[in-house]
């Protein structure tokens, strides 16, 4: 019971604080659905084709060093995931459409067929405001240092890792404390932020990632 009752004050600071951002513009980078969260709670229209996909650290932390050079390319898709594992899109629960950026792979899991996600992709695409990126890598399992380094050593700016890593420490990563080092959904466990990363601070002081006091 106590755990139910902490959850549910968590999900109402995390959603008072993003409040705080009903008037500041953004454009969040996500690859997972974890960005989705925040548009939500401020009933905003998407403004990013980053949401309902997923996008693995290696090719994110690629997408993000070069990110304008790869969003000028037109969405492709492929049959075959180049990972060992092909996800199921969670409405048909089967195999999802895959894209693809040049080199890298979008898994479009909450989309039904490659003509939806086409539609939605270049939709969003469109309204992305480029001088007001924020990128939200989340890794849920053993963090690779080479896509650690790529993602942290690019001239990107506003910037956060989230991972479940206790010892590890590099510059924009939050620890997330998690069990079985997996870090898991933060789209539905979005409670589990509070304490650990306040989004509103980041996006209204972005020079850098701010961590509660």
């Amino acid at each position: 019971m106590l755990k139910v009752i902490r959850t549910r004050i968590n999900r109402w600071k995390f959603k008072r604080s993003v409040r705080r951002l009903k008037d500041t513009e953004f454009c969040l980078v996500s690859n997972s659905c974890t960005a989705s969260r925040l548009y939500q709670v401020l009933g905003r229209q998407y403004n990013t084709p980053f949401v309902g996909l997923l996008v693995k650290p290696a090719c994110f932390a690629k997408l993000v060093a070069d990110f304008e050079s790869y969003m000028a390319k037109e969405i492709t898709f492929t049959k075959k995931s180049k990972y060992l594992k092909h996800p199921n899109a969670r409405r048909t629960n089967t195999p999802c459409p895959i894209g693809q950026l040049g080199d890298i792979e979008i898994q479009f899991i909450h989309y039904s067929s490659e003509d939806e996600a086409t539609y939605k992709w270049n939709q969003r695409k469109a309204r992305i405001d480029y001088t007001k990126l924020y990128y939200i890598l989340v890794i849920d399992q053993i963090c690779d240092p080479e896509n650690i380094a790529t993602y942290t050593q690019s001239n990107t700016q506003n910037k956060v890792c989230f991972h479940s890593q206790r010892d590890l420490e590099f510059p924009t990563g939050v620890y997330i404390p998690s069990k079985m080092d997996r870090i898991g959904n933060l789209y539905s466990k979005y409670h589990r932020l509070v304490g650990h990363f306040d989004f509103a601070e980041w996006i209204l002081q972005p020079e850098q990632p701010k961590h509660p006091s």
